[in-house]
């Protein structure tokens, strides 16, 4: 029986071992992978590519860290600047100064444009410091085959880039004014002090609000305010600029600046400080707070604003065309026409009688001269102002005794010789009233007529005692 029982064991170890090699056959032909060693299921196969590919990454990045370092020392990027600054002045016609190159084609810039770049990188390369970095490699193998895809041979003309001189970027024909280079400039400062496009000095009460300036073009407006104190004086302070639209060089809108006291802003209206093409029209800060410049370059117009104590000054270059056609008008414009007569004070009368109390410019009371003539002068001579800015000055210290206002002259006179040089010809060098003081006789005279008169005096005199003497004379005998 225990024999019948191992035969039993036997058989059933013989049918399980059959069995399992049932199973093996089945699945071996089922699964196409790398044979039977180590694998006894499609799973673990599965997951070995994933694997190799991590380790192969990884080998590879080794390797790049080893053998194909970014070097700092490699100045690939000087290349392509070089090579975009050829590109781009071929396409911009630029004068390319000393090359010798005549006009190019367009498949002519493109190899040309290449072919220095690559000389570049060649270049690069012969100095050192590229060995081994990948980028630089790169960067060559790109610019290859950039030359094969335009048929480009790596023998021919290049551009030396420290010959070129960039243009300048065009401006549209319609944004670039064409009239004559003729000029005409106007100014106001002070108490106001007005000096018109055709060169008249006026000084004017013109209280609350005046235009200077109105065309097809442009609008400026100042508003002006009484002085404090009861001299009846006004100056600016309020003042707009209103460029009208311009589809082509400026806006579609209008643009706005506008300046009051204690706020002389670093924008348009909108917080822009340029619109159009090239920068048509453009708002620059010179010093904040207290001087900007207002560029209309299709017209050809300058416009200085500054604030100077609590009032604004005012200076505009515009062509004198665009001037003359504005004359033609009915509309009132005070850098044309000047003030109203009705508006003006004779400054040189004032000054030449220079009372205690004059005649309140409002014709009503009387106004009290705040210091002295003799003063007055002295501070202004210091300043350096001569002419009409001379007048101005004095003639604003002894109204208001603010000396804000010396500033406002010599910023004026700074201006106008800024915005036309050739205004310094047409001013005298005067620092004296003398041509005031002989016109208008309700005057103190100068100290040289003084000495003139003394001396006439003394020789009347002498002349009555000599008389006298002989007349006694011939009276004893």
């Amino acid at each position: 029986m225990l024999s019948d029982k191992r035969r039993g064991v036997s058989a059933d170890r013989s049918g399980r071992e059959s069995a399992s090699a049932a199973r093996t056959h089945q699945i071996g032909p089922a699964w196409k992978g790398m044979g039977t060693s180590g694998c006894p299921s499609p799973p673990c196969c599965l997951s070995t590519p994933p694997l190799l590919a991590v380790l192969l990454t990884l080998a590879i990045l080794i390797l790049s860290a080893e053998g194909f370092k970014t070097n700092s020392g490699c100045k690939i990027d000087s290349c392509w600047s070089r090579y975009d600054m050829v590109r781009t002045s071929i396409e911009q016609r630029a004068t390319l100064a000393g090359t010798g190159l005549p006009d190019l084609s367009a498949d002519d810039t493109h190899c040309v444009a290449l072919r220095t770049y690559l000389h570049c990188i060649k270049r690069i390369k012969e100095n050192g410091g590229c060995h081994g970095d990948i980028r630089y490699f790169s960067v060559r193998n790109g610019v290859k085959n950039q030359m094969k895809q335009h048929n480009c041979s790596h023998e021919g003309r290049t551009i030396d880039t420290s010959k070129i001189t960039p243009a300048s970027p065009s401006t549209p024909r319609e944004c670039a004014y064409s009239g004559r280079k003729v000029f005409k400039q106007c100014g106001l400062f002070g108490d106001p002090h007005l000096r018109t496009f055709y060169g008249e000095f006026q000084t004017c009460k013109v209280k609350g609000a005046w235009p200077l300036v109105n065309n097809k073009f442009l609008t400026v407006q100042v508003t002006n305010d009484a002085i404090a104190g009861d001299s009846g004086a006004t100056a600016t302070s309020k003042l707009t600029v209103i460029i009208k639209k311009n589809n082509v060089c400026a806006s579609d809108t209008f643009q706005m600046y506008q300046a009051q006291t204690d706020y002389l802003p670093s924008s348009f209206y909108d917080g822009r400080t340029d619109y159009g093409p090239h920068k048509s029209v453009e708002l620059v800060e010179v010093e904040a707070g207290k001087h900007v410049e207002i560029h209309i370059r299709y017209i050809e117009t300058t416009i200085l604003v500054r604030q100077i104590g609590r009032y604004l000054t005012f200076n505009i270059r515009m062509p004198a065309d665009i001037v003359n056609e504005s004359s033609n008008s009915n509309d009132m414009e005070l850098c044309v026409s000047g003030c109203p007569e009705s508006e003006r004070i004779n400054y040189q009368e004032y000054l030449a009688q220079r009372r205690n109390r004059i005649t309140s410019f409002s014709g009503s009371s009387d106004a009290i001269v705040v210091m002295p003539r003799a003063e007055a002068h002295s501070i202004c001579r210091e300043a350096k102002v001569v002419d009409f800015y001379f007048d101005s000055c004095v003639f604003d210290l002894m109204v208001t005794g603010d000396k804000n206002f010396t500033l406002a002259a010599v910023s004026a006179l700074q201006d106008v010789l800024q915005l036309d040089p050739d205004l310094l010809k047409s001013l005298s060098d005067r620092v004296d009233f003398s041509p005031y003081d002989q016109l208008y006789g309700g005057g103190v005279c100068s100290t040289r007529t003084q000495s003139v008169w003394l001396v006439w005096l003394t020789l009347l005199l002498s002349t009555s005692i000599l008389l006298s003497s002989l007349c006694c004379e011939i009276v004893r005998v």
